[in-house]
């Protein structure tokens, strides 16, 4: 295990082996690291921070200018998903 993790990661990453889900300390780390980016991503667009009215309306009329909308179908939300997790 990588000397740069402390004590504590080292234990999670320990533990998370132990559950049969992962079988090396990489896996772990990539399956860490995918769910980081993927909540980056949730988040929105860097620089936002959906605090105040004005940025808020400023994101709407953006969206209102891109064009129609499309329905949020179970096909459309499972595609969105798998964009946002890098899967093909």
């Amino acid at each position: 295990m990588s000397n740069v993790l402390s004590p504590y990661y080292k234990r999670i990453i320990r533990q998370q082996i132990a559950t049969g889900r992962f079988a090396t300390e990489g896996e772990v780390i990539r399956h860490s690291l995918r769910l980081a980016d993927t909540f980056q991503k949730a988040a929105g667009p860097v620089g936002r921070s959906f605090a105040g009215r004005e940025e808020l309306e400023e994101m709407l009329l953006e969206g209102l200018a891109s064009g129609p909308g499309e329905a949020m179908t179970p096909a459309r939300k499972k595609r969105i998903y798998r964009e946002a997790l890098g899967a093909p």
